[in-house]
């Protein structure tokens, strides 16, 4: 199935269609509905690595997706901390969610709490994102990162080994929070250009992948197929 927002097709446009390309997708859900990787594996060719926390979307993955798959919560450090599961694809961990996506997640999920207004909560284990990349030997550039950890993000760019790999697109959601201007400010100081919004979603490439492309230019707006801002 394709991309929410057409996040897939919008990668597929920057990077000219490439084949047999390598994307990691943190917070791949069941791999299927609204996935921005399925079709790059399923039609283009590509490898890759998904990761999920939520143990029944992973049952789920590893059956729909043949790349390798890990049922890993990131975080920067290892570390045994509470995990909101039972909201399904907007849970995480809690520590990430600031006040208004907690409550929006108990919210829209219909989720009991107790009288402290707190949900259930599981215990996860969590793996830094180099960890993972050394058991999936991904290469060292990685052509697309999705990356949805629902109020993690920051944090796993932060803690992302720059020194053995980068990566060449990156969607990354900021579900409108105070993080976007800090998710901004740390790429573009790591080598990286905003290209477009996408919903929730905000998309950069790495400039160094791009040297003939520049995000105000007619041909790069051309080439991505979508109104300038």
């Amino acid at each position: 199935m394709p991309s929410q927002f057409g996040q897939d097709r919008l990668v597929l446009q920057l990077l000219n269609g490439k084949r047999d390309g390598f994307f990691l997708d943190t917070g791949a859900a069941d791999g299927v509905r609204s996935s921005n990787t399925e079709l790059l594996e399923r039609e283009f060719g590509w490898r890759g690595l998904c990761i999920e926390p939520n143990t029944g979307f992973y049952d789920k993955l590893i059956r729909a997706r043949r790349c390798a798959c890990l049922n890993a919560c990131l975080y920067d450090r290892v570390a045994d901390l509470p995990f909101l599961e039972a909201a399904g694809t907007l849970g995480g961990l809690l520590n990430a969610f600031d006040p208004g996506q907690l409550a929006f997640a108990i919210r829209n999920q219909r989720l009991p709490v107790d009288a402290a207004g707190m949900p259930p909560l599981v215990t996860k284990r969590t793996m830094t994102i180099a960890t993972a990349l050394s058991l999936a030997q991904a290469p060292p550039v990685i052509d697309y990162w999705s990356l949805d950890t629902e109020g993690s993000e920051l944090l796993l760019l932060q803690s992302f080994p720059f020194d053995e790999h980068t990566f060449n697109v990156i969607t990354v959601e900021h579900n409108h929070q105070p993080a976007r201007v800090d998710i901004r400010r740390f790429l573009e100081a790591r080598g990286f250009v905003f290209v477009t919004a996408v919903f929730i979603d905000d998309c950069y490439v790495r400039a160094a992948a791009f040297p003939n492309l520049h995000s105000n230019s007619a041909a790069w707006r051309k080439r991505i197929n979508r109104p300038a801002r």
